[in-house]
């Protein structure tokens, strides 16, 4: 998929906003702006359930206290998704 780069003027407070979601969000600025737009125009969008905004929070909050005890990728592909 091919990207644009944008340069967005935004009032201070749309901008603590934002911020504030990222960083409750786990997500970058872009993915913030990406699903604004998305919802905008009417795009389907994934809304993760409670139950896995909570496991979600669980395991960052293991990462955080253990970095080491985190998985790869493929690891947990493969547990999902076992050929």
């Amino acid at each position: 998929m091919a990207v644009k780069k944008v340069a967005v003027t935004l009032p201070e407070e749309l901008f603590d906003m934002v911020e504030r979601l990222r960083e409750i969000e786990h997500r970058s600025r872009s993915e913030v702006f990406q699903e604004a737009l998305r919802r905008y125009f009417g795009e389907p969008v994934y809304e993760p359930s409670e139950e896995e905004r909570r496991l979600l929070d669980e395991a960052l909050a293991d990462v955080d206290r253990e970095p080491d005890a985190s998985r790869s990728w493929d690891e947990v592909r493969t547990d999902l998704w076992p050929e």
